[in-house]
This record gives structure tokens, sequence and C-alpha cells, in this order.
């Protein structure tokens, strides 16, 4: 009976041998497919990596030109308005130089005569150096309004305001444009005030061209400033005939004009400036014409979230 014991034992062996390299084989078969899921997920890895190392070169292929194309779209809008302030200086020198030319005539026939003496050389240079400190301060007035703010500071939108009418008034009136601006209050905001102020030169400009082009007869101009929860809004409401509805949603794209000579960049670079103040820009048509809304947060909130952006 002994062998048969031996030969059950043997035979046990053999089975436990058998089970042993089969499960030895199962498991190196899922090893294999493992190792085999393991390189695709690897392989997977690489393709999505290089994916995201591409996009993220696009992505700063892309902002490199829209940083060139708002560079020279930039360089553009500084042109035109260079050119309006061309000929706003114009204006504002046309009065001074009308008085030096009359106190230059008036020097041949004060000599034919005999009434040149010592008052009259003083009033002559008195007089004279009036009107050349005038024209000197509209330099510097202009100097001072196109140098762009590196840094945002508290402003008063009435006197930013008060500002871009001080250069263009003079303009305004050759075209018969009435303006009606109260303001009371500081209406302070934090912000680059020198950029609204030619965000507002923009809007006169525009409304400007309009009378012009649709040939109005009373031109009329009125700017209100409310404060509103915690913004501080800007209307700029006119009689110009108003926009056409079709364009209401263009008008503040790159490139769009209505003019005949208009670039499309004044309103365009006029949003870009606002908005980067934390602000809007919003326009529709009222009874006889458009009106332009220009909100921009006030002093103490601008401020609050400067200071929670950089903690």
């Amino acid at each position: 009976m002994w062998y048969i014991s031996l030969i059950l034992v043997f035979g046990a062996c053999i089975y436990l041998l058998f089970k042993y390299r089969f499960t030895v084989s199962k498991l190196k078969s899922k090893l294999m497919e493992s190792e085999k899921r393991y390189q695709d997920l690897a392989k997977n890895y690489e393709a999505v990596e290089s994916l995201n190392q591409n996009l993220e070169k696009r992505i700063q292929e892309e902002t490199v030109k829209s940083r060139e194309k708002d560079f020279v779209l930039i360089q553009q809008s500084r042109l035109a308005a260079m050119g309006e302030m061309i000929t706003s200086m114009g204006h504002q020198w046309r009065e001074p130089l009308n008085s030096l030319s009359l106190l230059i005539q008036d020097v041949k026939e004060a000599l034919e005569f005999g009434e040149i003496d010592d008052q009259y050389i003083d009033r002559f240079i008195r007089d004279g150096m009036l009107q050349i400190k005038r024209m000197s301060r509209t330099i510097n007035d202009f100097r001072d309004f196109y140098q762009p703010n590196e840094e945002k500071i508290p402003f008063s939108v009435g006197e930013a305001i008060e500002d871009a009418l001080s250069i263009f008034i003079s303009n305004l009136n050759v075209h018969g444009i009435q303006v009606d601006f109260e303001y009371r209050g500081q209406s302070m905001a934090f912000g680059f005030p020198n950029e609204y102020s030619q965000v507002v030169l923009n809007l006169l400009t525009n409304t400007r061209d309009a009378f012009v082009q649709m040939d109005i007869n009373q031109r009329n101009i009125v700017i209100h400033i409310a404060e509103t929860g915690d913004e501080i809004t800007a209307e700029f409401i006119d009689n110009a005939g108003g926009i056409e509805p079709a364009f209401l949603e263009k008008i503040f794209d790159p490139y769009f004009t209505t003019r005949h000579h208009g670039t499309g960049l004044g309103l365009y670079m006029a949003k870009k400036i606002i908005e980067n103040m934390d602000g809007s820009v919003t326009v529709e048509n009222c009874v006889d014409g458009a009106k332009f809304s220009l909100m921009i947060p006030k002093l103490n909130t601008s401020v609050n979230s400067e200071l929670i952006a950089v903690q």
C-alpha cells in the first residue's frame, strides 16, 4: 500500500507543479498586459505633454502677436490724436496770434503819429509778453495732456473732463457746438487721469464729426456726472442724430468707422483704456442723438480691490 501513497504524493506534487506553472504563466501574461498598458499610457502622456507644450508655445506666440497688434493700434491712435492736437493748437493760438499781429501793425502807425514813448514801449512789451505766455501755456497744457500716466492715482472725474474741454473747446466753438457741463463734488476715481481725458477727447471728436456730417444746426452736448453704487458714471449726450442701430454693436470694434476720413481706432482705444481702469463704456441712442456712458469704480472701491489683489 505504500507505493499507492507514494504515487498519490507524486501525483499531488505534479499537480501542484503544473498549477504553479499555470499561475506563473497567467501572472506573466497579466504583467505583460500591464506593461503594455503602461507603455500606451506613457506614449499618450508624452503625446499630451507635447500637445501642451505646443499649445503653450502657440499661446505665447499669439500673446506676442496680440501685444504687437495693440502696440500698432496705440501708435496709430496716437498719430490720429496728434493730428487733432495740432488742429486744436491752431485754434487755441489763433487769438493770441491775431493780438500780436495787431500790436505789431500798431507800431508803424504809432511811429508816424509820434506816439512812441516809454509808456508805449512798456505797454507794447507787457501786452506782447501776455500773448506769448498764453501760447506757451497752451503748449504746456497739450504736453501734460498727452503725457501718459505710468501708475494709477486718485483723480477727479470732473477735472479730467474739464482738462479735455479746455484743450478742445475752441475747436467745438468753431463748429458752433455748445457744451453744457456742470458738476458738483469731486467724484474721485482711481486710475489714469490723462488717459481718461483722452477718452473724453475721443468722444468729443466723434460727436463734432457727427454734427458736421449730419449738418445739424442747433448743436448741443450735455455732460452729466453721477455716482451710482460703487461706480462713477459720466454721460455724454448729444443731438447729432444718433447711430444706425446696426452699427451700435460694432461701434467699439477696431477699424470700424462711419466717418469718411476716420481711422476706426478712437472708440476702440477708449474702450480699452476704460477697461484697463476696471470700467466699461456703453452707447445707446436717445431722442435726438446718442448717449455715451463711461463707468469707472469709485476711489475707495478701486483702492480696496487693488489692496486685495496685492495681498
